[in-house]
């Protein structure tokens, strides 16, 4: 089963408009106080990004008691006039049941209106909960549409799970070749578990030719962000290499280190 990843998501942007800019500025720099009676005005304007940026305080409890129900309330307010991130963070609560009984029914409607301006992070969420029919009639084809739209967006995540679908035959027809092709796209953006797949396709030479210096050098790219399942494989591949074949694995495992490891993931920040 896959598992959703929870985020809350904080909006970071340039805006003309200098009260804002003035009131963000004291919000990162910690003057909450200051920040909070800016965004508090700002927000009476009906100023989406203040109304998220409060409900962001309230949730977090800075310069504020935390409540999650003032929170909500101005998630809601800044997504009805369409923010998208605040879309996304409405959808959580009701997700998650937080000060609201669960509802995912609602979360979904949320969910699509952020993911219908492209916003990655629903588009996966809606994915995963039709893919495990959490919620929702379990609808893999469903899954599939939405990880496709992520993934032609850049999401590492979702080019491995489509991959993954293309791999297993699960919701399409089945077809290495597609699979590689996703894998390769999310590997070279650092996805420890698309390496770890693409290692596992020269390993047995699904779609392509077995090839085990390239299966190596994959799973020791994974391996090297300490993924344990990638290491337990290298160890497996490295049994079967003579001195020579291992002298050529190391130095392409190299090559990829230096080429595609990623220190951090692309999509799940904060700010």
């Amino acid at each position: 089963m896959l598992k959703i990843i929870i985020l809350f998501f904080l909006y970071i942007i340039s805006l003309n408009a200098a009260d804002f800019d003035e009131t963000y500025q004291a919000y990162k720099d910690g003057n909450y106080e200051i920040a909070l009676s800016g965004f508090f005005e700002l927000a009476s304007q009906n100023h989406m990004k203040a109304q998220f940026y409060l409900g962001t305080m309230y949730r977090e409890g800075k310069g504020v008691t935390q409540d999650y129900s003032k929170s909500l309330d101005w998630y809601l307010k800044a997504a009805e006039y369409g923010e998208s991130k605040a879309q996304h963070n409405v959808a959580l609560f009701y997700h998650n049941g937080i000060s609201v009984d669960r509802d995912i029914e609602t979360a979904v409607n949320w969910y699509t209106k952020a993911a219908d301006q492209n916003y990655i992070p629903s588009q996966i969420n809606i994915a995963k909960l039709y893919y495990n029919g959490d919620g929702v009639e379990k609808n893999i084809k469903e899954a599939i549409t939405w990880w496709k739209k992520a993934a032609n967006l850049g999401s590492k995540g979702a080019q491995h799970n489509l991959g993954l679908m293309y791999f297993l035959g699960q919701g399409i027809e089945q077809d290495f070749s597609k699979a590689m092709e996703w894998y390769l796209r999310a590997a070279k953006q650092g996805s420890k578990e698309a390496q770890n797949s693409l290692g596992f396709i020269y390993f047995e030479g699904k779609g392509v030719s077995k090839d085990l210096i390239e299966a190596y050098a994959w799973f020791q790219l994974a391996a090297s962000a300490d993924y344990d399942q990638a290491k337990l494989n290298s160890s497996i591949v490295e049994a079967n290499l003579d001195n020579l074949e291992m002298q050529k694995a190391r130095e392409k495992a190299e090559q990829y280190i230096l080429e595609y490891a990623s220190d951090s993931e692309l999509v799940d920040s904060n700010e």
